[in-house]
């Protein structure tokens, strides 16, 4: 399901939130090698084949053009760490697109796929050394959450 969201910038036009496809695959490549990973596209493959009940991969298009995506991994609920948890584990906003709000419409929008898989807890699981986003998490109301560095409670709207 898509979702469209209205930018502050109106020449960036409207924002559209909606799962991965096969096709955005090379684009999702480009992204990710924006902040240093070099992903095989055999594994985005895999990914975006994976179990949807336990994983998400959701991108921000402009006109249809992914300019922003996000890979959400539920923990199962007998894990023996953190049931009831959902993992952040990438989250990536196209260079020329940055300070416009895309990032932080896709983190709302994880934030809800993870309570619709039923999590509680989002936790970002992002490594900070390949692109500090410390402040963008905290302005999201992320914090320490044993053993988290970045977590937080999720509550239905």
């Amino acid at each position: 399901m898509a979702i469209e969201i209205p930018m502050d910038r109106p020449e960036t036009g409207a924002l559209v939130l909606r799962p991965a496809r096969l096709s955005d695959m090379f684009l999702l490549m480009d992204l990710a090698d924006q902040v240093g990973y070099r992903i095989d596209p055999e594994w985005i493959r895999a990914r975006l084949d994976a179990d949807a009940a336990w994983e998400a991969h959701a991108v921000a298009t402009v006109a249809d053009v992914p300019v922003a995506a996000a890979h959400l991994y539920l923990l199962p609920p007998d894990h023996p760490r953190k049931p009831a948890w959902a993992r952040l584990t990438a989250l990536v906003v196209d260079e020329d697109h940055r300070g416009a709000g895309c990032g932080s419409a896709l983190l709302g929008h994880c934030e809800q796929l993870a309570l619709d898989r039923g999590a509680t807890v989002l936790e970002i699981a992002v490594p900070p050394l390949r692109h500090p986003m410390d402040a963008f998490w905290r302005g999201h109301g992320f914090g320490v959450l044993p053993p988290a560095q970045h977590a937080k409670q999720l509550h239905p709207a």
